[in-house]
Formats: C-alpha cells, sequence, structure tokens
C-alpha cells in the first residue's frame, strides 16, 4: 500500500454488532467520496467483530471526519488513522511487534510460522501467567531486519492466525522507554503512547476480564523479563 493510501485510511471501532458495511460506507459517503469499506468479520461465525476500515478518495474528507464525533445506529463510534505518521524514532527502529488477540489454542509454533512469511526471526514467545501457565492472549515477536516489522504492518489488517484477526503494533524495548508507568507502543491503528486506562479502551470490543488481564500482563512485561515461558 503506498503512502498516499495511507493517509486516507480509516480505522473505525467499537461498531454495533448489528451494523452491516454497506451501511458503514453509507454514512462515510456523507463525507466524500469512498474508495474502499471493509468491515471485520470472524471467519469462523460470521459475526461482526464490531470494527472496520474505510478508505476514502480524498485527503480533505479525512480531516472532516476526523474533526468530528461518529454515531451510528445510536452508538459513538471511535475513527482514527489506520497508519498514522510516526511520531517516536525508537519506535521506527524497533525490531519487535506487540501481537494481541491471540485464541489460547495459539502454540508458539504456529505463532512462530505464521510470522516468519515476514521475515527472519531472531526471537518469538507467546506470553503466559507465571502462576497458572495459562496463555495471555498476546505475545512478541523480535526480528532480524527492522524491514520484516514494516512488511507485518503493511499487513495490519489481514494478520490472522487459526482465523482470527491479531492487532500487531510495534514494541519500544523498556531500557529505551521512560521512567514512568506509561506503556508505549508505536501501532499503526491508533496513538503512539498508551496508558493502561487507554490501553483498556483501545481494547473496549474484548470482554472486561480479558481487557484487565491483557493491561496487567502488559504492566508486567514492561516491568520485568522473569514472565516469559
Amino acid at each position: 500500500m503506498n503512502t498516499k493510501t495511507h493517509d486516507k485510511k480509516l480505522f473505525i471501532g467499537g461498531l454495533p454488532s448489528e451494523l452491516k458495511e454497506e451501511e458503514i460506507k453509507s454514512y462515510f459517503s456523507r463525507f466524500g467520496r469512498v474508495e474502499k469499506c471493509s468491515l471485520i468479520l470472524d471467519k469462523n461465525t460470521g459475526r461482526s467483530r464490531c470494527f472496520g476500515f474505510v478508505t476514502m478518495v480524498n485527503q480533505s474528507s479525512v480531516r472532516v471526519i476526523l474533526s468530528r464525533k461518529h454515531s451510528l445506529l445510536g452508538k459513538e463510534v471511535e475513527c482514527k488513522p489506520a497508519f498514522p505518521k510516526e511520531k517516536n524514532e525508537k519506535a521506527n527502529r524497533s525490531r519487535k511487534i506487540f501481537v494481541g488477540g491471540l485464541l489460547p489454542e495459539v502454540t508458539n509454533s504456529e505463532f512462530y510460522q505464521y510470522f516468519e512469511q515476514f521475515g527472519e526471526i531472531e526471537d518469538s514467545v507467546v506470553m503466559k501467567d507465571r502462576i497458572t501457565g495459562k496463555p495471555r492472549g498476546f505475545g512478541f515477536i523480535t526480528y532480524e531486519k527492522q524491514e520484516s516489522v514494516e512488511k507485518v504492518m503493511r499487513n495490519f489488517s489481514n494478520n490472522f492466525i487459526r482465523d482470527r484477526w491479531v492487532e500487531c503494533k510495534r514494541a519500544i524495548p523498556k531500557e529505551e522507554m521512560s521512567n514512568s508507568a506509561t506503556i508505549i507502543i508505536e501501532p499503526d491503528s491508533g496513538s503512539s503512547e498508551f496508558t493502561e486506562c487507554e490501553l483498556k479502551r483501545s481494547w473496549s470490543d474484548r470482554n472486561s476480564c480479558e481487557t484487565e488481564e491483557l493491561c496487567r500482563s502488559l504492566v508486567d512485561y514492561v516491568l520485568s523479563d522473569d514472565d516469559r515461558e
């Protein structure tokens, strides 16, 4: 995908579960011509995963959309750039990505095999709880080359493991982070810095227990290296 398309693509989150793709396109057509619209569905159930992507023809339409709040079927939805401009040089140099939304059944081997298509892998890990040994629903991939990270990011909306979309974000090594409690991750769909509360909001389409566990897990990862498998 070229840079011009990056500038015109939006992530639309928090969609009502009953909303159809045509309705999303119809709504955003009020702000200009829609080049492409896609509602992400669960490949097993066919149900909406409550988020999607809209690519506008003109950059001016994107600016108008981002300047105001939006509601569909009476529910406020989140609109943000799918591929924001890089705001952190350390993130640009990072060879590590955070992968969220993993099914509990995903093994280290499956995790590795999926991401090796983008380049040679230096390290991979599916995180597990240190006490229970249960999967935490996320993992990390470190590539040999930073270019491999770029390939993953360009494939952002099409990364599926076991037919489930997984969310990939650039990760900054903790030694390069500030001393604050902020978790810094450079995603291709969202802001560059997430506090624990902001992270919960960004994962609002998941159930509360899963979201709480993810936030605790990420904080643990930032503070300790001892919770790997």
